[in-house]
């Protein structure tokens, strides 16, 4: 691994050096523990066969004390029970290490998911305008799971690597050359699984991200527009789309998986082809002594079939990390990128005194044309204003841009005198009430879709403002009443009611200033009617700026702004505009009457 991937690694472990030095601790208990075990058998052996001890061996002599402390007269039983009280403590200690580095990871993914699901909320608007749906949902729910895989395998190969140093001591102690012999497969091994885990693991991994990120994506857009796929009988086109996204998936998945388990079986009959032929040498080159033989042998033999799939492990372990750091790699570069996001100020507004101003602002949304150009406007407190305009005139920007889901390029854009960049952005949001022509409705009650979701509205607040937007009636007659689950993107309910849902959602908080983005534009006439009277009702005793599309429905504004060519056309009464018989009067009278 080079220094890159070590650094993605550490920043991740970074918060957590505790944790990892608890694991790192359990790991080193472990392998003494284990590689005591494998210590034991030559003690074992020579005690059946009566071989005695080899002089000056520091490990043997240690474990020959601790025998001894045993109330236990038979040596050999001494020693078996030693080996069963090493192997009871080492798995309690191991079912320990197992619990708290799961716990760990779980709280490290988790952690993960949240922050970059508050980055992404955090985000600007042009964020979410620029990047798929489906890769988000991808970053945030899958990407930071594999830093799972990642806690696990690097934790795993700090573990083997403790406990294969320590069998290798003992073996050193015994016997340099078998050892010398021992590392030399392993040290092949090692760069086998390394060839591997690049060329393959790597490779199979990212392909997998990838094609499991676009799956989502896929998924996404075919859930969201089945009724235009429906119509439009483009079925058998999105499932093979589909297929063929899963279809390759799932060819990475099986190469990587496959690979991943060839290393160790190889492994394996390197070891078994080893011991046979070492036994078969070690008859026929010495039969006199190999008897006295049988003790190293033996504990060669048990260190083999312990320290090769340590060695096996550490390789597949190696193969894990590799493929797990392209998600891993995906959530370093989302955790650590800078993400624009809009500026908060630090001016509380208490409350809407008088005005709002567009002091000469210009926008051009990125790669477009530019929308606005030297644009000045002013909407009063109290007052209803209209924006009208024909298509891609700056209608729904000028609303954009009071909501601070953008920033003006040039000039600004003052509440109360004070450039809106100096106010607490919730604090201002928290004065406004939306609604938008794409209502958005979630699969869930009616009196959840009024409250957002947010906790601590009373059963009289929503049906009050239910009552001001003309929805009350309508929801006393649904089956549950508030209770009505309304379906995804309220399919239960119809377009007239679903807007008149969003038209209490805004009353909700009591905003000083409602925005209507073309909110009866979708509406049939009855529909337009009923939530036409609730907007009526509103503007009364609220600052109101409606962008319409039906001009008929903004007639008695008390001021209408025309948009055009990027610039401000006119402005005035509706009277006013007509008498002037400029753009407004051509847009009112191409529109058929209603």
């Amino acid at each position: 691994m080079n220094s890159s991937i070590l650094d993605i690694i550490w920043y991740f472990f970074k918060p957590y050096k505790l944790q990892i030095l608890i694991l790192l601790s359990l790991s080193l208990v472990i392998g003494g523990l284990e590689a005591a075990n494998v210590a034991i058998i030559y003690p074992l052996l020579s005690t059946a066969f009566g071989t005695g001890f080899p002089e000056g061996n520091i490990i043997l002599s240690m474990l020959s004390r601790v025998a001894r402390l045993l109330p236990i007269a038979d040596e050999f039983i001494a020693y078996c029970v030693l080996f069963l009280l090493f192997t009871l403590l080492a798995f309690a200690i191991r079912l320990f290490s197992i619990n708290f580095r799961v716990r760990f990871s779980a709280n490290l993914v988790q952690n993960n998911q949240n922050e970059i699901f508050s980055k992404f909320i955090r985000a600007d608007y042009q964020y979410f305008i620029d990047n798929k749906q489906g890769d988000l949902i991808y970053n945030v729910s899958s990407a930071p799971q594999r830093l799972s895989t990642l806690i696990a395998a690097v934790t795993g190969l700090m573990s083997q690597a403790i406990l294969s140093a320590s069998i290798i001591l003992l073996l050193f102690s015994l016997s340099w050359p078998g050892t010398v012999v021992i590392l030399l497969i392993g040290v092949g091994y090692y760069f086998f699984t390394r060839y591997l885990g690049r060329k393959v693991s790597y490779a199979a991994g990212t392909g997998e991200m990838e094609a499991i990120r676009e799956s989502h994506g896929i998924l996404n857009e075919a859930i969201s527009g089945i009724k235009q796929v429906k119509v439009f009988a483009t079925g058998k086109d999105w499932i093979e789309k589909f297929r063929n996204i899963l279809k390759e998936r799932w060819y990475h998945s099986i190469r990587r998986t496959i690979w991943q388990q060839i290393p160790g079986r190889v492994l394996m009959l390197v070891t078994y082809l080893f011991i046979g032929l070492i036994v078969i040498y070690l008859k026929t080159t010495s039969p006199d002594s190999f008897i006295e033989m049988i003790p190293i042998f033996g504990t060669f033999a048990v260190a083999a079939f312990r320290l090769f799939p340590i060695i096996s492990a550490l390789g597949g372990l190696v193969m894990q990390i590799m493929a797990a750091l392209p998600n891993c790699v995906t959530v370093y570069s989302i955790r650590t990128e800078k993400i624009t996001h809009i500026e908060d100020g630090q001016r509380e507004l208490n409350s809407f005194q008088s005005r709002i101003e567009f002091e000469n602002v210009t926008f051009t949304y990125r790669e477009r044309l530019k929308i606005l150009e030297d644009v000045s406007v002013t909407f009063e407190k109290g007052k209803t204003t209209a924006i009208v305009g024909r298509s891609g005139a700056g209608k729904t920007t000028i609303l954009n841009l009071i909501l601070r889901l953008f920033e003006p390029e040039k000039g600004a854009i003052k509440i109360d005198g004070f450039d809106i960049k100096d106010y607490k952005l919730e604090t201002w949001l928290n004065k406004i009430g939306f609604v938008s022509q794409d209502t958005y409705i979630f699969n869930d009650t009616v009196r959840n879709n009024i409250t957002f979701r947010v906790d601590g509205y009373h059963a009289e607040e929503i049906s009050r403002v239910a009552r001001y937007a003309d929805a009350d009636s309508f929801i006393n007659e649904l089956p549950l009443g508030y209770e009505t689950l309304v379906g995804d993107k309220g399919v239960k309910l119809s377009t007239g009611q679903a807007q008149r849902v969003a038209v209490a959602r805004a009353m909700l908080k009591a905003p000083e200033i409602l925005i209507f983005d073309e909110a009866t534009n979708a509406l049939d006439n009855i529909s337009e009617v009923a939530v036409q009277k609730a907007i009526d009702e509103i503007s009364r005793d609220h600052t109101v700026i409606v962008v319409a599309h039906r001009l008929s429905t903004i007639v008695n504004a008390n001021k209408i702004i025309v948009l055009g060519d990027s610039r401000v056309l006119e402005t005035g009464t509706h009277r006013e505009l007509m008498e002037r018989g400029g753009a407004y009067w051509e847009l009112y009278r191409s529109q058929p009457a209603i």
